[in-house]
């Protein structure tokens, strides 16, 4: 007979059996490969408190196998059919069904009905489970045998022991022991922390620069963070890139931060070889990597919590009025001398004046503790989905983490083992490393944790997940943001996209993928309202190309076509060009102004609720027209930003706009620029297109004596709007032929702004009704390497063939033209023309000295209309937000615990990690003698709670959202918390709506629990209620937890047994009604 074996030792047979033998990725093989790895652990001999699994075998049918589960007493003997539902999707995409031919107990039959519910689990992990909860029921019911008589209802004298059933449930979860929580996954009092690991794990992230955290938080569970200042974010990633990705990236006071969870107490949770350590998968860890911005350098306790919890009270937000008007609301002209007697709705340059801190744009942005930004969806995706598989193959196979991830890719796409492919492929793979020591040339990626380790040395799991995350983030606009996969185009964007796949593309924009649309409207509405105008207006003009909304799914009406479909729709990507290009002008136009938007998405909400959505703004606007929004935005990989400072904006503009365009507006000289013009800076090229062109100014200065004293030309280009969609896109490039070719092959510029915006610049004839910019023209101004020798023209313009010599640095927007009266103008004169250029420069060198002005090569000057363009240092502004970083920058303190774990103070840790803090939350009450909630009470009580229920539905999970929104709606209402007599901590709700723990306290001073209570200084009886998946048809479950009552034989009684089981016919499936 084979030695009895714990959970423990088949978990470790079944680890060592799966390193011998290649592991298949998924399908069939990998379904055959798990059975044949079960089978041979299971003859090992698997037992869990007195029940034996035995004798696994193939099934008679494709997909489907068969277990014995017996007991060593002979009372029980079983045998189960499990059936896959579909083998070649397989271990990630698939559902298992449980079924005998025998007449089973209830209590097991019951389990092998939910087993479908369990979702995609491994044969191992089905079979564990199946064990488990046979164990936990039918030992927690030791009367209920398998024979029939024990389930007619009928004793052996004949009576009925209906009565005595409903009791027996009543118990059931009093009657289990410490043992049996750890098999089940619950806390026991063996050790589960290393103090000392987690300590050395601590001081090596700092001495790679980060800064770990240790939160607590529920019973006894706890997550670790890692975090870097935005200080030193901005010294590893060029803050250009930064800004583009997400301007909150570069606040002083946040903290990119990663957050592991779901660790359940354990740590270390991973091996030497990368796998989960028995411990972990014991206590069924589950690792979720979050990732966003802290205030500090790790989430508060209150904000782990909300962050993890996974449900939220739905709330119906209030619909702006006239959020569809007609009447578009405008962007103000800043214009000193507007004397119009309406308030300007000036919503779009308040919120877009923004400081060199670049604060978040509303308030619950600038006090909410840890922020998601624009990448976090698409990091932590990679992270949850690949980051352990891609380690393991690094630790198993000497690999770096390009490699890792080729090799990570290839298993997916074939289905083969790593070994085999390696065989097969592993030069080819290998060299994604040494492409990573290249890019290395241009970014500065961080420092490779696992690279000197050697093989038996633990993992610091935090460390090496924040190293991979530092990496992937600095190099993101090189990989798809949905598939993960580098990109096989080279579209040098600035801002992360992804793939060619339809799939890709789908998720991309149906599943928000890529970045926050919410969040750029209510930070950039002027941006949005810029890119759906020129969307709008490209569609309008027949000028929209490629990139297209393929591939979303979208249904939309169509004039040109008519539709035979129920719906009256019709398939965009069905559609030819001028179709497309007409159907997303309709749904542009569907629209309301983006500001309309903005005031939907900020109405303030409470913590726990949901927050508003778009698509509650008008009910009546297509789906595909949100869609459309969304593509408008998140398929624009350049970064724009309008610039509100003039310390930043490009001097003398003002002229350009009255001379260029004279329709009604007085000829002005102010410095500031014409109001009629939004200046905007405009980065488009991949994050590196600033270091490729910086080395060819260098390459440049050493070649060329000017060029070492003027290193860099500007000039402007311009282009009709209906073309600046695809630019804004693509960058200047001249693959398509506009405006003819004249001098050569190249993009053209100009050094005089009036041949730009007079010739080429063509204006629209079109515009989005509820546009707020109403963009009219549009130029842009780029940097370019001083070789003009080596350009294809020089004469009469600058034609230059090398695009990676050029850097767009502003776009120029020309809105709706002031028709203010000539006296209010500032100055009716024109500025005398005859001015040299050179007597311009000596003139205006000691004005606004604490600008850093470009230095213009006076051999190619930048004029308009004979006045000199005078150009702030582009990286001016970001200098000065690196700067005001760098002094606003205090290192962190460390909070106590934190700092016990660094300096190796904490012991004995695995034994209780409850929490000791005595926070005391007080009631709305104003009386002065009200009750008070006592936190160390309530924790000592819930020390320990079984684990959560894990079956759910939709019925209940909506049932049980009401109760909770009314019971804290009445709690905040309530005048005092004494005459309320309960009390509902929500800091206890953790992340599963079926258990709550609720306070039952202020009894009648006469009543005997109210004197036995104040006897024992104790506060409150604390309850647990589990309610099940069919509630509110079935009755929850209600357990006293603290304190024990004597049961009947000691002289106690009621409706609470000993083990606090609430025993009442109310609770009955006979006595429980659902209106309850």
């Amino acid at each position: 007979m084979p030695p009895k074996r714990g959970l423990d030792d088949v978990d470790a047979t079944y680890t060592a059996t799966m390193a011998l033998n290649p592991i298949p990725a998924r399908g069939r093989r990998r379904f055959q490969h798990d059975l044949q790895n079960a089978i041979r652990s299971v003859e090992q001999g698997v037992e869990v408190q007195g029940f034996r699994l035995s004798n696994v075998s193939s099934g008679e049918e494709d997909g489907s196998f068969d277990c014995a589960i017996s007991r060593n007493d002979g009372h029980i003997d079983f045998t189960l059919t499990l059936l896959v539902s579909d083998s070649s999707e397989y271990p990630s995409d698939h559902t298992f069904f449980c079924s005998s031919q025998q007449k089973l107990p209830e209590t097991v039959a019951s389990i092998i009905d939910t087993v479908y519910e369990d979702g995609p689990v491994s044969i191992q992990s089905l079979l564990l489970g199946l064990l488990e909860r046979v164990a936990k029921r039918m030992t927690a019911c030791p009367r209920q045998e398998a024979d029939t008589e024990m389930h007619s209802g009928v004793d052996e004298t004949g009576e009925s022991n209906e009565d005595e059933d409903d009791e027996d449930d009543a118990y059931d979860m009093d009657e289990y022991d410490m043992d049996d929580l750890a098999v089940f996954g619950g806390r026991t009092g063996d050790q589960t922390l290393d103090a000392s690991l987690l300590q050395r794990d601590f001081n090596e992230i700092v001495v790679h620069g980060y800064q770990p955290g240790f939160i607590r938080f529920g019973v006894d569970d706890f997550a670790l963070s890692v975090s870097l200042p935005a200080k030193f974010l901005a010294e590893m990633i060029a803050p250009r890139a930064l800004v583009a990705w997400d301007k909150r990236l570069l606040s002083g006071s946040r903290h990119l931060t990663l957050l592991v969870s779901g660790l359940r107490g354990v740590y270390p949770v991973v091996q030497s070889d990368g796998t989960l350590t028995q411990t972990a998968i014991a206590h069924s860890a589950a690792l979720q990597f979050r990732v966003g911005l802290s205030a500090e350098y790790k989430p508060t306790k209150e904000d782990t919590v909300e962050l993890l919890r996974r449900f939220g009270l739905k709330e119906e937000h209030a619909v702006q009025p006239n959020a569809q008007s007609e009447e578009t609301e405008e962007i103000p002209l800043r214009d000193d001398t507007d004397d119009d007697p309406e308030p300007p709705l000036d919503e779009f340059e308040a919120d877009n004046d923004l400081e060199l801190e670049y604060p978040l744009s509303t308030e619950a942005d600038r006090t909410q503790g840890f922020l998601p930004f624009s990448l976090s969806s698409s990091l932590e995706s990679l992270l949850n989905g690949h980051f352990l598989a891609i380690m393991q193959l690094r630790l198993q196979h000497g690999l770096g983490w390009a490699s890792a991830e080729v090799l990570r890719w290839e298993i997916e796409n074939t289905q083969r083992s790593a070994a085999e492919i390696l065989r097969e492929k592993g030069e080819v793979i290998r060299q994604a490393d040494n492409f990573n020591q290249q890019l290395a040339e241009t970014y500065r990626l961080p420092a490779d944790c696992l690279l000197e380790r050697k093989p038996r040395d633990p993992v610091n799991l935090p460390l090496a997940a924040f190293s991979y995350l530092f990496r992937r983030l600095a190099l993101c606009p090189r990989y798809c943001l949905v598939c993960h996969q580098q990109l096989d185009e080279d579209i040098g964007a600035l801002k992360p996209f992804v793939c060619s796949s339809t799939l890709c593309t789908y998720q991309y924009y149906n599943l928000n993928r890529g970045p926050s649309l919410e969040y750029e409207i209510c930070s950039n509405p002027t941006v949005v309202d810029l890119l759906v105008s020129l969307a709008y207006i490209a569609a309008a003009e027949g000028a929209l190309e490629a990139p297209l909304p393929i591939g979303m799914g979208l249904r939309v009406t169509c004039r040109l076509k008519p539709t035979t479909a129920a719906d009256g729709l019709h398939d965009f990507d069905q559609l030819n060009i001028a179709e497309m290009r007409g159907a997303i002008r309709d749904l542009i136009d569907n629209l309301p102004p983006i500001i309309a938007l903005k005031r939907h998405l900020e109405q303030p909400r409470k913590p726990g609720h949901a927050k508003p959505r778009l698509q509650d703004v008008d009910r009546s606007i297509p789906d595909a027209a949100w869609l459309v929004l969304r593509w408008c935005v998140a398929s624009c990989t350049a970064y724009l930003e309008e610039l509100q400072s003039d310390d930043e904006k490009v001097k003398n503009m003002g002229t350009c706009c009255n001379q260029a365009f004279a329709t009604g507006c007085a000829l002005t000289t102010a410095p500031r620029g014409d109001p009629t013009w939004r200046q905007f800076r405009f980065s488009v090229g991949a994050p590196d297109a600033e270091a490729k062109f910086r080395r060819a100014v260098q390459q440049a200065q050493q070649e060329n004596s000017n060029a070492r004293q003027f290193p860099s030309l500007y000039a402007f280009h311009g282009s009709g709007v209906k073309n600046w969609h695809s630019i804004i896109r693509h960058g200047l490039w001249f693959k398509t032929v506009t405006n003819g070719r004249a001098y050569g092959h190249g993009v053209y510029f100009a050094k005089d702004g009036n041949v730009s915006l007079g010739t080429y610049a063509a204006g629209a004839t079109s515009c989005w009704r509820n546009s707020a910019v109403k963009a009219s023209a549009c130029v842009a101004l780029a940097e370019i390497v001083n070789l003009p020798e080596k350009f294809v023209s020089t004469n009469p313009f600058f034609v230059v063939s090398q695009t990676e010599w050029i850097v767009c640095r502003y776009l120029m927007v020309r809105g709706p033209v002031l028709n203010q009266d000539t006296t209010t103008a500032r100055s009716a004169v024109p500025v005398p023309l005859q001015r040299s250029i050179q007597g311009q420069i000596q003139e205006e060198l000691h004005v606004e000295e604490d600008i850093p002005f470009v230095p213009l090569d006076p051999r190619h000057p930048l004029t308009l209309s004979q006045k000199l363009i005078r150009i702030p240092e582009p990286s001016h502004a970001l200098d000065k937000l690196v700067a005001a970083l760098s002094e606003e920058y205090v290192p962190a303190e460390y909070d106590e615990e934190d700092r016990r774990f660094l300096s190796g103070g904490v012991h004995d840790e695995g034994s209780s990690l409850t929490s000791g803090e005595g926070k005391t939350v007080h009631g709305s009450s104003d009386t002065v003698d009200d009750w008070k909630h006592d936190r160390v009470w309530v924790d000592q009580c819930v020390e320990h709670l079984m684990p959560p229920p894990a079956e759910s539905s939709p019925m209940a999970s909506s049932a049980l959202q009401r109760e909770l929104r009314a019971m804290l709606k009445e709690q905040k209402l309530a005048k005092s918390l004494r005459e309320l007599g309960w009390y509902l901590s929500e800091e206890l709700m953790g992340d599963n709506l079926y258990q709550w723990i609720i306070e039952v306290h202020s009894f009648e001073s006469t009543l005997p629990i109210a004197r036995d209570l104040e006897a024992k200084h104790i506060n409150s009886l604390v309850f647990e209620i589990r309610f099940p998946p069919t509630f509110p048809h079935s009755p929850p479950f209600f357990r006293i937890l603290k304190p024990r009552f004597l049961p009947f034989i000691q002289g106690g009684g009621g409706h609470v047994t000993g083990g606090g089981s609430m025993c009442m016919d109310l609770l009955t499936a006979d006595g429980w009604l659902p209106s309850y």
